[in-house]
């Protein structure tokens, strides 16, 4: 059961996961072809004639760092703060296998099994060391603001 306090926190961390997620859908939309992923497909095409290439240069990690602070809070959300170290490590694990699956060489994507089409996205996927450093950056900042607000709980 929550209290009155601790409802409004649980609004206030699903505000943030929804922001990000948005935010994460807004950066796909801007710098992916709308064929890249399923959701992209629903959207209008991005305006050609506006050049966003500098945003993938210098922020290609983002994308990662918001997807693991998102579903990191929605987890928590979901299980009860008392799984949030498990909630950030889930999510934080989980980014990192993807990203190192795209570090993985053609001949094992080769004999990859054919399942939720992991060959094309591994295939297709550039490895970026940063996206690492946003799997971890992601999961502590999930974290700090969920402790952040039991401390103002207390």
């Amino acid at each position: 059961m929550h209290t009155g306090m601790s409802r409004k926190i649980d609004y206030e961390l699903l505000a943030y996961a929804i922001i990000a997620l948005l935010a994460g859908l807004a950066y796909y939309w801007a710098t992916r072809p709308s064929d890249s992923a399923l959701f992209l497909s629903l959207l209008p095409a991005f305006p050609p004639e506006i050049s966003l290439s500098f945003l993938t240069r210098w922020s290609g990690w983002l994308p990662t760092f918001l997807h693991v602070f998102a579903f990191a809070l929605l987890t928590c959300l979901a299980l009860g703060r008392r799984h949030l170290v498990f909630a950030c490590v889930l999510w934080g694990v989980i980014n990192a296998l993807f990203e190192l699956g795209q570090a993985l060489p053609a001949e094992t994507l080769k004999n990859m099994p054919g399942w939720f089409n992991l060959r094309s996205y591994f295939s297709q996927g550039v490895f970026d060391p940063l996206d690492l450093v946003a799997c971890v950056m992601g999961a502590w900042a999930a974290w700090t603001l969920i402790r952040s607000g039991e401390s103002h709980e207390n």
